[in-house]
């Protein structure tokens, strides 16, 4: 699971009490506010779960931001469990504890960095059922809950595209775009698509190394209920993929360059995340309040769920060709060096 930026800044709770006379009470007693933010995908190795505090205190709140203890419990207060929940019968049937690690890093930012506390688990989920979370403070008693389903696999309606009995992207052997057909699957609201496009670079004479891919992200898509089966598709044309070459690539003196293959990354997420990606967008009218959401009980943030397939292939001939033989993209003028 990537620990998403943009999302810790929901630790940041500030409690401002007034009274009924005309002054501000700026620091109020303190309140235990547990912060949580999880996203579970069947796919992942590793499940990792960040839970911090939220907290208030004399000073800048951003200079507090960046003390360790400000922001993560002691190891110990916090337990956390995820309960395996038969959607059928609500059964409980496998009970996992969630180990502490502080071996992932934390990129610089407002909050304490790089060490971060997270809690974590390898266990194998069962993508049919619901998973619970529970929190315990140790210290307090107090218990926050949140549950979300996994997500099941994309039903793809249009194997001859993706993928192919050939293994390859047909793109450039019809002027009409490819369609990238799909159901919808249960639980499933957002949808969003990411194409990439793998080439390898070489320096005079020496070895081809394979570079990071360039990446062309899609609009995203919502599904129009909860229950499944609605067909939707992406539409990915050459030109697409043309137009993410040249504003992406630069030519480079002395460097051969080669088109390697193309993959998809395919992620669908729940109502619930699709609710508070929609709210956490920049407001641009003339209310800028940003309307909070979570989904947790006893606490604040985001437990829920995404699914991210991805779907690797070679380019297709007639791909190739135009790539090969275009001048913008191989060795004429002012081209990227792109070889046959």
């Amino acid at each position: 699971m990537k620990i998403q930026r943009y999302i810790a800044l929901i630790a940041l709770v500030v409690v401002v009490c007034t009274s009924c006379k005309n002054s501000l009470n700026v620091q109020a007693p303190y309140k235990d506010v547990t912060v949580v933010y999880g996203l579970m995908d069947q796919n992942d190795p590793v499940h990792y779960i960040r839970i911090n505090k939220g907290f208030e205190g004399n000073g800048d709140a951003y200079s507090m931001a960046k003390q360790y203890d400000s922001i993560y419990y002691p190891v110990g207060i916090i337990t956390a469990v995820l309960e395996d929940s038969n959607p059928t019968t609500e059964a409980i049937v496998n009970t996992i504890t969630l180990d502490t690690t502080t071996t992932v890093p934390l990129n610089p930012g407002i909050f304490s960095y790089p060490k971060q506390l997270l809690y974590y688990t390898n266990a194998t989920l069962n993508p049919n059922d619901y998973y619970n979370l529970i929190l315990t403070n140790t210290k307090t008693g107090k218990r926050l809950h949140g549950v979300t389903p996994l997500l099941s696999d994309v039903t793809f309606t249009d194997l001859p595209y993706l993928p192919n009995p050939r293994g390859t992207f047909y793109l450039a052997s019809s002027p009409a775009a490819t369609q990238i057909n799909w159901t919808s699957s249960p639980n499933v609201r957002i949808y969003q698509m990411t194409l990439l496009f793998y080439y390898d670079n070489q320096v005079g004479a020496g070895p081809r190394v394979l570079q990071s891919p360039l990446e062309l992200v899609f609009a995203q898509q919502t599904a129009p209920n909860l229950t499944g089966a609605a067909m939707m598709s992406y539409n990915l044309t050459c030109q697409q993929l043309f137009s993410l070459i040249l504003s992406t690539l630069q030519p480079e003196s002395g460097v051969a360059r080669y088109a390697d293959s193309l993959g998809i990354i395919f992620t669908s997420g729940t109502d619930d995340l699709n609710t508070y990606v929609q709210l956490s967008q920049p407001p641009s009218g003339i209310n800028q309040d940003i309307p909070s959401f979570s989904d947790v009980t006893n606490g604040v943030g985001l437990y829920t769920a995404r699914h991210v397939q991805t779907f690797y292939q070679m380019i297709d001939p007639a791909t190739l060709d135009s790539i090969s033989s275009e001048p913008r993209f191989t060795n004429g003028t002012n081209g990227l060096g792109f070889q046959p």
